[in-house]
């Protein structure tokens, strides 16, 4: 049988009451807490950022290119003929000579067709001053004969004269006379008949004359494009200078035009570098500018074209060296390039932040005076050079900033340096 028992009731109502009441003055101070607790700026290590001060002088506008030396002198040396890589003789960095032989390639077929055709060449030549002595002795023959006829024109002439006289003095018989004055005319026109077929056999003879040249001609330029195929079996470097490279193996197949080797010119470099595309329509043919072989020298030199195409965001500048390149300098070597675009006179600027472009706004942090607190101040920037931008407005010398990126920060107003 249960028995109430009211003071056991009493005793955990007023336990619920307690633990309400306590949790509700917890709860209170917690809020007061968080209402007035400021936990200031967060805290940054002096380590991890890169501060630069705003300064006011002169600033030398550059725009800067990554690239390459590039040899001004290029010969590509191609295949004059189809072939198979027979032996290798030169390899890349060697000095060559035009004469030096770089490579031998094989054809029998050429060869066979080279001697086939000199074969030809010798019996054309032979057959053609056969032919002109055979020709030039019927002319002088006929030149006899016309001779000879007109050696008997001028006798029957004389003797047509005579007997006319004789005939007339009563002396010689008018048959006599006819006779001979016959005689004369029919040498006459004989002689000029044959004149006529001299004339003929000369112009004839000119034209056979052509026409067998003509033939010998022909087979002599077959002769000369074999031997040239042949010849051209015997890769040479054809320039002097350096080889730079080969693009073939021995036992390799080539075909006519094929490129197998490039002979350069290593003491005439210039330097091709590529540049933003942004930045590349203040380039201009003229400008002064220097590279750097990422080393302590630079070599001055002037821009002498700006490619027109713009490839993948980049333009191409082709950079004439004017001064001495260091030892060691050579092609394909990686350099940066410098180009001059303008040197302004008396503005404020600062080492150019990561994170900022030029002519716009962009929000800095900026070191509050005799302070470790740095906080964010709208900034306008103007021109740009490589490392360094101008200051249109928001700072002045002497200001601190962070140029470093800031952008773990972009929700806070201020931070510390600790």
């Amino acid at each position: 049988m249960d028995v109430e028992r009211p003071d056991l009731a009493r005793k955990a109502k007023f336990k619920k009451r307690l633990y309400a009441g306590l949790g509700v003055s917890v709860l209170s101070v917690l809020l007061v807490f968080l209402f007035l607790y400021n936990p200031g700026p967060p805290q940054v290590k002096k380590e991890t950022i890169w501060p630069a001060t705003v300064e006011r002088g002169s600033m030398l506008r550059q725009v800067m290119g990554v690239g390459s030396l590039v040899p001004n002198e290029i010969r590509w040396v191609s295949a004059r003929t189809s072939g198979r890589i027979e032996r290798i003789f030169v390899l890349p960095g060697t000095l060559v000579e035009p004469d030096t032989i770089l490579m031998e390639l094989s054809n029998p077929d050429i060869v066979q067709q080279t001697q086939n055709a000199d074969l030809q060449l010798r019996a054309e030549e032979a057959n053609f001053t056969s032919f002109e002595v055979q020709l030039r002795s019927d002319l002088l023959q006929m030149e006899s004969t016309l001779a000879q006829l007109e050696a008997d024109l001028k006798t029957a002439d004389l003797r047509a004269g005579i007997d006319e006289e004789l005939y007339k003095e009563g002396i010689e018989s008018e048959l006599t006379m006819k006779l001979s004055r016959l005689r004369a005319d029919q040498l006459k026109v004989r002689y000029e008949k044959e004149q006529q077929r001299l004339a003929y056999r000369q112009e004839s003879f000119d034209r056979q004359i052509s026409a067998r040249q003509a033939q010998v001609d022909q087979s002599r330029a077959r002769y000369e494009l074999l031997k040239g195929q042949m010849d051209g079996l015997k890769v040479r470097a054809g320039v002097s200078g350096v080889l730079q490279r080969q693009t073939v193996e021995e036992g390799q197949q080539v075909n006519p035009g094929a490129s197998l080797a490039q002979v350069t010119n290593p003491l005439n470099l210039k330097a091709v570098i590529r540049v933003s595309e942004l930045q590349a329509k203040e380039v201009e043919r003229g400008q002064f500018a220097e590279i750097s072989t990422y080393g302590d020298d630079t070599v001055p030199g002037v821009v002498s074209r700006v490619d027109p195409n713009v490839d993948q965001g980049t333009v191409t500048v082709d950079i004439e060296l004017t001064g001495a390149l260091p030892d060691g300098a050579r092609p394909d070597l990686t350099v940066q390039g410098y180009i001059e675009i303008e040197n302004l006179e008396d503005i404020i600027y600062v080492t150019r932040p990561n994170y900022v472009r030029p002519n716009s706004s962009s929000g800095v942090f900026k070191f509050i005076q005799d302070s470790d607190i740095a906080e964010r101040s709208i900034v306008e920037f103007g021109r740009t050079s490589v490392n360094t931008i101008e200051v249109v407005s928001g700072l002045v010398p002497g200001d601190r900033i962070i140029i470093s990126d800031t952008s773990d920060w972009e929700q806070f107003d201020q931070i510390r340096i600790n």
